[in-house]
């Protein structure tokens, strides 16, 4: 505070506007022997991140975010008041502009001569111990502007899940499909199996509900015309956290008239194969101890064969008794409100679905947890449904979408009872998205990607709150 003071009574604003900056350090680096040999003048601008001093010399790196660079001030050059007063004011952390000329020092450093500079901001808080930085992980994510200044990993992380979600953007337009934005605060919630948050409207007086997922938006899209939509945005589930769940995250849904579920298996395997090949120049990640690899095709299990692989038991024989004692032998967490479909899934998830590694499709699910995808053909005990599981982790979930008004408002009945009974994640009765079913929605395909999951597993991170900018944190208090 004292040094702001200092700047202000000197007349310098501590915080100006605009810079006059010319190239950005990687910009600078890039061209530095033209510019180094014609001695164009440069002006650069970046955060102080150190700074060294020996006699009428002081050295300085800067970083803008593209690049790092030295600076080297010289009393010589700036005069002896100027040169004392940036001594005596700038710390590490500022972020200042300076211009002049490029050479390389006698060890072949790059460096900027500096012949002017001026201040942009002061910081009034010092930064993290150099050498230290953040290695407190919840420090890191409650502040996860100081993590990416020292972690260069985190800024790694993160332009990787810019790029990857380009990616996908593009290989969905490249198709045909047409970006939307549906409503994410709901009179009803749908969609999903999942506990919503739950607000107020004040100008109607009436209860809304955040998203748990756009699905029934989009579909009403189908209903109205457009053949292939995609959205990119949001979900929020009133659920646990874990290394797989934040109560906010972000959604890929895409719907495909026409198309069924095999059409849309094809598909995904198309696109995530197109995607890993073109963001790290291979089919092949590392995702912990595992090589896998993304080139298809990819093999598709059969939910009740993998159940009773690794769980001994057939579901679909199986009463909720039997699951129930299986449930306790393992170790999951049982509710009243359970049905036999929930203590199938959780049952799945504990014993089967770790032991997917290599991309594989789990399909043809039971109906009972399965209430908006079509029945397989003359089966009414399963559906025409699939999950791509990779590294132990689902990743999406799709099915051929059930049209039909009247199954869907049998489905609606059956999780509306399941709701009554206690079960805060059933699936509620909508009354508007089957009036649209009765004025007909073409045969369709649709799927879910979690991109959080995706970035995870792509860029080999622990957790989704890695790649998550800002994660939900537990407040200190």
């Amino acid at each position: 505070m004292e040094k702001l003071e200092k700047l202000q009574k000197a007349g310098v604003d501590p915080y100006p506007a605009r810079s006059s900056r010319t190239h950005k350090i990687s910009e600078a680096l890039e061209d530095f022997d033209d510019l180094s040999s014609k001695e164009v003048e440069v002006i650069l601008a970046g955060r102080v991140m150190a700074k060294r001093g020996q006699g009428g010399l002081s050295f300085v790196d800067i970083n803008d975010g593209s690049s790092k660079l030295q600076l080297l001030f010289k009393k010589d050059d700036l005069g002896e008041e100027a040169f004392d007063f940036f001594s005596e004011t700038v710390d590490i952390g500022d972020f200042i502009e300076a211009g002049g000329i490029l050479f390389k020092t006698k060890v072949g450093e790059p460096t900027l001569e500096v012949h002017a500079y001026k201040i942009l901001t002061k910081s009034l808080l010092p930064l993290p111990e150099k050498w230290h930085g953040l290695q407190d992980t919840e420090e890191r994510y409650r502040k996860r502007y100081l993590d990416l200044i020292f972690n260069q990993e985190t800024r790694a992380v993160f332009e990787a899940r810019s790029k990857i979600i380009e990616h996908v953007r593009q290989y969905l337009l490249a198709d045909g499909f047409m970006e939307v934005e549906t409503p994410m605060l709901q009179t009803l919630y749908g969609g999903a199996n999942a506990k919503p948050f739950k607000t107020h409207l004040n100008t109607l007086d009436i209860d809304l509900y955040l998203r748990i997922a756009p699905e029934l938006y989009l579909k009403r899209l189908l209903v109205g015309g457009f053949e292939k939509v995609f959205e990119i945005g949001r979900n929020f589930r009133n659920e646990g956290m874990d290394r797989e769940h934040n109560p906010e995250f972000t959604m890929l849904e895409f719907y495909a008239a026409y198309w069924d579920y095999e059409k849309m298996m094809d598909f995904v395997e198309g696109m995530l194969e197109h995607i890993v090949e073109n963001k790290f120049g291979d089919t092949k990640i590392k995702h912990h101890e595992n090589e896998i690899n993304f080139k298809g095709p990819y093999p598709r299990v059969i939910f009740s064969d993998l159940f009773k692989k690794y769980s001994g038991i057939d579901y679909d024989e199986a009463d909720e008794n039997t699951l129930k004692e299986k449930a306790k032998e393992l170790g999951v967490t049982i509710e009243k409100s359970m049905t036999k479909g929930n203590l199938g899934d959780e049952i799945y998830k504990k014993v089967a679905r770790p032991n997917i590694i290599q991309p594989a499709f789990v399909v043809n699910h039971p109906l009972e947890i399965s209430p908006l995808a079509k029945k397989l053909g003359g089966d009414d005990r399963h559906v025409a449904r699939f999950q791509l599981v990779v590294g132990g982790t689902e990743l999406t979930n799709g099915f051929s979408e059930l049209n039909d008004p009247e199954d869907q408002r049998q489905r609606f009945e059956v999780q509306e009872k399941f709701a009554k009974k206690g079960n805060e994640e059933a699936q509620r009765l909508d009354q508007d998205y089957i009036e649209a079913l009765e004025y007909g929605m073409p045969p369709a395909a649709g799927v879910g990607i979690g991109l959080d999951r995706l970035v995870t597993l792509l860029t080999d991170s622990h957790s989704i709150r890695e790649v998550i900018l800002f994660p939900l944190m537990k407040p200190r208090s």
